[in-house]
C-alpha cells in the first residue's frame, strides 16, 4: 500500500473515531476515485455507511467491488456477512455456496444462515463439516454449542446433550447452555438432572423469563404443584408479552393444586388469547365440572 493511501485512510479513520463522518466519507469517496482496484476504502466506506444506517448506499458500494474483483474471497466473505448482519439469509447464503473454498469459517456461517432459515438438517451438516476442517477453538465451541440446540429441534436428545456437555468448557458461565441442558434432560424424563440444570441458569440469570417457564413445567412433571405455580407466576411476572400458553400453564397448575377457581379465571385468560386453544378450553371443562361437583358435595 502507497504512503498516500495509507495516510488517507488514517485520516478518515480518526474522522470516524471524531464523529465527523462526513468528512470520512468524503475522503473515501476520493480514495475509490483514485484507487478504483483497492478493496479496504470500498469496505471502510461500506462499514461507516452501515453505521449510519444507509444499507443501500453500503451494499451498492460491495457490488461495485464484487463486479470489478469476482474471484476476491475476502470481499465475497465481507458481503456475505453484511448480507447476514441484515438478517437477509437466503441471499447470504447463495453468495457464500458460490465460494470455492474448503475453510472450517466458511462452513460454520453457511450452517449458521440455514440455523437461522430453520433448516436444522442442513444447518447441522455444515456445522459438523467446520468441526472437521480444524475450527479455531472458540468457534468450535460455538458451533458445539448450536449443535446442542439443533439436536433438541431434531429431537436427538443423547446427541444434543453431548454436544452441550462439549460446549460447557466455553460456555459455563452462560445461563442459556443450562436452559438447553435442562430441556435435553426434560425430554429424556430425566426431571431432577433436568431441574438441577434449570436452577444453575436462573442463578447465572434471574431476570430471563424463560428459565422460569421451564423450571414450572419441570415441577409439574415432578409432581410439585405448587413450586409449578409460583414459577410460571415468575414467569409472566416477568414478562413484557404474556401469550395464551402463559396463562394455559399457570392455570393447569392452579388446577392441580386444587385452586379451581384460579384455574378457571387463568384458563378463560388463555381462551382470551387465543380462541383456539384446545388444551385451554379442555382444562376450563374440567375445572368447571370439579367446581360443580365441589358445589353438589358441599350440599
Amino acid at each position: 500500500m502507497d504512503y498516500k493511501l495509507e495516510h488517507k485512510i488514517k485520516t478518515a479513520t480518526e474522522f470516524e473515531a471524531k464523529g465527523k463522518f462526513l468528512h470520512a466519507v468524503q475522503i473515501y469517496q476520493t480514495l475509490i476515485n483514485d484507487y478504483p482496484e483497492i478493496c479496504e476504502p470500498y469496505i471502510n466506506l461500506a462499514d461507516l455507511y452501515q453505521a449510519m444506517r444507509q444499507k443501500e448506499s453500503a451494499e451498492k458500494l460491495l457490488k461495485i467491488i464484487l463486479t470489478r474483483q469476482p474471484d476476491n474471497y475476502e470481499v465475497m466473505l465481507y458481503y456475505a456477512q453484511f448480507l447476514m448482519q441484515n438478517n437477509e439469509w437466503n441471499s447470504a447464503v447463495v453468495k457464500l455456496l458460490d465460494v470455492s473454498l474448503d475453510e472450517s469459517f466458511l462452513s460454520y456461517l453457511i450452517g449458521y444462515c440455514y440455523y437461522r432459515l430453520g433448516d436444522c438438517e442442513l444447518a447441522r451438516l455444515h456445522f459438523l463439516q467446520s468441526i472437521i476442517s480444524d475450527a479455531d477453538p472458540e468457534l468450535i465451541h460455538e458451533i458445539y454449542f448450536l449443535l446442542a440446540k439443533i439436536g433438541i429441534e431434531l429431537k436427538q436428545y443423547e446427541s444434543a446433550l453431548k454436544f452441550a456437555k462439549k460446549a460447557k468448557v466455553m460456555y459455563n458461565n452462560h445461563w442459556e447452555l443450562y436452559l438447553i441442558v435442562a430441556k435435553i434432560y426434560f425430554h429424556l424424563k430425566m426431571y431432577t438432572h433436568s431441574c438441577d440444570s434449570i436452577f444453575k441458569g436462573i442463578k447465572l440469570n434471574a431476570d430471563e423469563t424463560t428459565l422460569f417457564e421451564w423450571a414450572g413445567k419441570i415441577y409439574l412433571k415432578l409432581d410439585n404443584f405448587v413450586k409449578a405455580k409460583e414459577y410460571f407466576e415468575k414467569h409472566i411476572d416477568l414478562k413484557d408479552s404474556i401469550t395464551s400458553s402463559d396463562y394455559f400453564y399457570l392455570a393447569d397448575a392452579c388446577l392441580k393444586t386444587g385452586e379451581l377457581n384460579k384455574a378457571l379465571d387463568f384458563f378463560n385468560s388463555a381462551i382470551k388469547f387465543d380462541p383456539g386453544n384446545h388444551s385451554a378450553l379442555k382444562g376450563k371443562e374440567k375445572a368447571n365440572n370439579l367446581i360443580k361437583n365441589k358445589l353438589a358435595s358441599d350440599v
